[in-house]
């Protein structure tokens, strides 16, 4: 079987094959919801290897972010998603929810494609350097540096595995203050931020405010994972 080495793993030809072809389908004719998906499995095998599969028990989520990616009227209204927003993706451990939005990633102009940070990562930033990882997530330097990436986009992933962390003795909640921080941005700039999450609405409001939890809302389309099973066992 012909292979080729992507992303550190041996992809087989036949993939690529298909992939190729139905991005050419895709870009002539509708964009269907069983063309997305087969497509969001093939990045799967291509990022992950040949096993991977989407399961049956994400259909109501994954229908959710076609809507959103296609723009798709009808089903945005059934779902009441506005795809001007970004994404709140929540569920328990191991449901799917970083993997998914990495997928979604690939569907993006590397112009449009947002970033990943683990919320746990960026609060040891702040550790390290204090108010200026605030500033360099929240605010993307808008104000002072580089205007053009203004529009930069990011999926803040874990929400809530962060801790409560200090900086010379200053503890911060600092996933708030980056929340409220691109609540303007998506105020003055229409840029969006996504997150995947453990948390329930009302653990968000009890980690993070009522006022954050209202923020999160009003930038953000909840999607949940209702009857997810743990994919990682």
């Amino acid at each position: 079987m012909q292979t080729l080495r992507i992303l550190n793993q041996e992809v087989p030809l036949f993939v690529l094959q298909e992939y190729q072809l139905i991005q050419k389908q895709i870009t002539q004719s509708h964009f269907s919801h069983e063309l997305f998906l087969r497509l969001m499995e093939l990045f799967g095998q291509i990022m992950y290897g040949t096993h991977f599969k989407l399961h049956k028990d994400d259909n109501n989520v994954l229908l959710q972010l076609y809507a959103y990616f296609t723009r798709n009227d009808s089903l945005c209204t059934f779902y009441d998603i506005d795809p001007n927003k970004g994404l709140f993706l929540s569920g328990k451990t191991g449901v799917g929810k970083t993997v998914h939005m990495k997928l979604i990633r690939q569907f993006l102009t590397f112009k449009t494609r947002f970033r990943l940070k683990t919320c746990h990562s960026l609060a040891l930033e702040y550790m390290n350097n204090g108010s200026e990882t605030i500033m360099y997530y929240g605010r993307n330097y808008v104000d002072y540096i580089d205007p053009y990436t203004i529009h930069q986009s990011y999926c803040f992933d874990d929400l809530g595995t962060e801790d409560g962390v200090k900086h010379f003795g200053t503890q911060t909640n600092v996933m708030g203050q980056v929340i409220l921080m691109r609540y303007d941005l998506f105020q003055n700039n229409k840029v969006k931020t996504h997150f995947t999450s453990n948390l329930t609405a009302s653990q968000i409001e009890k980690f993070y405010g009522d006022r954050v939890r209202s923020r999160l809302r009003e930038m953000c389309n909840w999607i949940e994972y209702r009857n997810a099973f743990d994919k990682r066992k």
